[in-house]
């Protein structure tokens, strides 16, 4: 969220940018790639990144990359932690319905339809 509130979206974020403190019970986010100011376009067709976490904007040349791709990208590590990774089935799925529904919205195909941002589907998940 901090990041979003500066005014950037993160490239490459996926499951190995993760770490966790099991001793103090702590989540780090490390080795981002990069990060850039939005306005950001997607100028090379596919970015970097893990493609089972990427959204379908970060494999479209000229397409935007913004807040909502970053939600797709934090439904997409939601699945990859509590879910099927890439077979998103509720079967698969650990951590209860209402929040397979959350991340569900995150990693829509149509972005619009998306939480329009990280700090939007933090509270949804949290609420829950």
């Amino acid at each position: 969220m901090y990041v979003e509130e500066k005014g950037y979206v993160a490239i490459d974020f996926y499951d190995g940018s993760i770490l966790y403190d099991f001793i103090n019970n702590e989540t780090k986010i490390c080795d981002i790639d990069f990060y850039q100011k939005k306005p950001f376009f997607n100028n090379m067709g596919r970015l970097w990144g893990s493609s089972r976490f990427m959204s379908p904007e970060e494999f479209e040349l000229g397409a935007e990359i913004d807040s909502r791709t970053n939600v797709y990208n934090m439904g997409a590590i939601a699945f990859g932690l509590l879910g099927g990774e890439l077979d998103r089935t509720y079967e698969k799925w650990e951590a209860g319905k209402e929040l397979y529904f959350v991340a569900c919205n995150a990693i829509n195909a149509d972005k619009n339809k998306r939480y329009p941002s990280v700090k939007d589907f933090y509270k949804a998940w949290y609420i829950r």
